[in-house]
């Protein structure tokens, strides 16, 4: 028998799950059988995203616009899912924004345009998850956090110092909610990915030269697609990791190894 993960049966919620990582995560767990909810806030190609999902794949995949750091609409939006797509087994908390500033020229307002959707957003969806499974005494649900490296080590040359500690709030997030919660049975874990070929790093995907030379610093040398990041969120999603919670799977190709 081929070892295989088998999500037939769950709607799994992707945020940001139309373009980069988050794409790749809602292909790889359609994939495996899941139905896809994929929430954007402001893509016009993710309805057509969705479609192409669905139609490749033979689930149900929708997108629904909303604003994760809208504590309301994300409650109301999940129930919405909950009954339009079916019953929701896991959600993959990946929408997040990073721009860059010298750290003396950040205000209050970048802070609150990093911290809102990065981590009070991260904490809207995982919580609107978690109401609905105890409502229907669900005992099986998979939260994953995608956070990043930045949350761990500060990045070479790369000014993001209120980025970075997003990531390390989601990480801690991540410990204390999966503790609160492992009661009803829920698990909650993170995928910190290193540096990744995406829009987010447009400047490394377009600039071959610094392509190249932030590739040097990798064990693996080169940067990684975002399909070898969705297998570690599709695993954590799955019964294979029925004994996994609290923690960070860090998958950057050797990047902080030495």
């Amino acid at each position: 028998m081929v070892w295989q993960v088998d999500l037939k049966g769950k709607t799994i919620v992707v945020t940001g799950g139309n373009r980069g990582i988050g794409l790749a995560i809602s292909e790889q767990v359609a994939q495996a059988g899941a139905h896809v909810a994929i929430i954007y806030r402001s893509s016009k190609d993710a309805p057509e995203v969705a479609k192409k999902i669905s139609e490749k794949y033979d689930v149900h995949c929708e997108a629904y616009q909303a604003d994760v750091a809208d504590q309301q609409a994300i409650t109301e939006l999940f129930k919405k899912i909950y009954f339009d797509v079916g019953p929701i087994g896991g959600v993959v908390c990946n929408a997040g924004i990073n721009y860059k500033k010298d750290a003396l020229e950040y205000t209050k307002e970048d802070f609150d345009n990093h911290f809102g959707p990065n981590v009070w957003g991260v904490f809207t969806c995982a919580q609107a998850a978690q109401k609905l499974w105890k409502q229907h005494d669900y005992k099986n649900g998979r939260i994953v956090f995608v956070s990043s490296v930045s949350g761990t080590i500060a990045n070479k040359g790369e000014q993001q110092a209120l980025y970075n500690p997003t990531k390390a709030a989601v990480n801690s997030l991540a410990q204390t909610l999966a503790m609160e919660w492992a009661p009803q049975g829920t698990l909650v874990n993170v995928l910190s990915p290193g540096y990744v070929l995406t829009d987010m790093n447009s400047n490394l995907r377009d600039d071959k030269e610094l392509r190249e030379k932030v590739a040097s610093d990798v064990m693996l040398n080169r940067i990684s697609e975002p399909y070898e990041q969705a297998g570690t969120a599709v695993f954590l999603l799955s019964d294979y990791a029925s004994y996994i919670t609290g923690t960070q799977l860090i998958v950057d190709g050797g990047l902080h190894h030495w």
